[in-house]
């Protein structure tokens, strides 16, 4: 006889688990998009995502997050089957702490085609986009952190304006979109740990604003900022272990669950455009030079 498959994580079984598993502490049925974040991996579940968690907990002010991938893997079948939720591990010797974080109310997968991403990052909701995107993501020169105008998804974007695939491509786009409907400033924040990440990143979006040649790389001007940070949590690669272990230690399936090291960091740049969410009072650091 098989085993009975244990029943998967979603808003239904939160009531249901066991009292050593740590819930969200907020009605998240209250939430609203606020945060935007490009690129859901391991790293910005184990940190960005649970900043904000630990945000909306004890000061909360519906800075709900929308997550989105544009490259591999697609998140429907992992956080959007479980509404978003997901369980965090720590392991430290025989130790063992799980929580439920629940910041992140909807997912999008944007890889096929970039207008998903563009209908959330042109929302007047969101007035705070995130991302992890890796080094690569920039489209940028190493050398001297300018965009990198024969990057194969460059040239693509620059001849396809309104269908992009880059990141400069996507977020230049979105703010195009933004400067026709509302007019909303918006902060991008990069949360790749690459030196002067802001300085890059701004280049980057900057400069392919101003191949567009409509006015776009003024209006970013005066209504965007790209503050520099620096993030640190160890994070590695969730297995088939990690998730076996949490079905049979606490009782529930979870396909979305991640590991991460106690210590965590996160030093902000206090640049911002518009409202900011206040990770500073849940532990990040804003500080005038990073």
């Amino acid at each position: 006889m098989s085993a009975v498959r244990a029943e998967s994580l979603g808003p239904a079984l939160l009531s249901c688990l066991p009292s050593e598993v740590r819930k969200p502490a907020y009605d998240r049925a209250a939430m609203r998009p606020g945060i935007a974040h490009i690129g859901v991996g391991a790293f910005h579940r184990c940190h960005q995502a649970e900043y904000t968690d630990d945000l909306l907990a004890n000061h909360f002010d519906r800075w709900g997050l929308v997550g989105i991938n544009i490259r591999p893997p697609l998140l429907a079948e992992t956080l959007g089957r479980q509404h978003g939720l997901y369980t965090r591990l720590i392991r430290q010797n025989d130790e063992v702490e799980a929580r439920i974080i629940g910041s992140i109310i909807r997912v999008i997968d944007s890889q096929g085609s970039a207008r998903p991403a563009l209908e959330v990052l042109a929302s007047s909701d969101i007035e705070m986009v995130t991302m992890t995107v890796t080094e690569k993501g920039y489209c940028h020169v190493p050398s001297n952190g300018a965009l990198d105008l024969d990057h194969p998804d460059i040239v693509h974007d620059l001849a396809n304006p309104q269908a992009p695939r880059s990141v400069p491509g996507i977020l230049a786009r979105a703010l195009e979109l933004r400067t026709g409907s509302h007019g909303r400033p918006v902060t991008l924040l990069s949360c790749d740990n690459i030196p002067t990440n802001g300085i890059i990143l701004g280049n980057v979006v900057r400069a392919f604003a101003e191949r567009r040649g409509n006015g776009l790389v003024d209006w970013i001007a005066s209504n965007v900022t790209f503050p520099s940070a620096m993030v640190d949590r160890i994070a590695p690669a969730t297995t088939e272990v990690d998730i076996a272990a949490v079905e049979k230690r606490f009782g529930y399936r979870d396909s979305a669950v991640v590991v991460g090291e106690r210590f965590r960091q996160w030093v902000i740049e206090d640049r911002f455009a518009g409202r900011v969410p206040r990770w500073d009072l849940v532990g990040a650091t804003f500080v005038n030079d990073v």
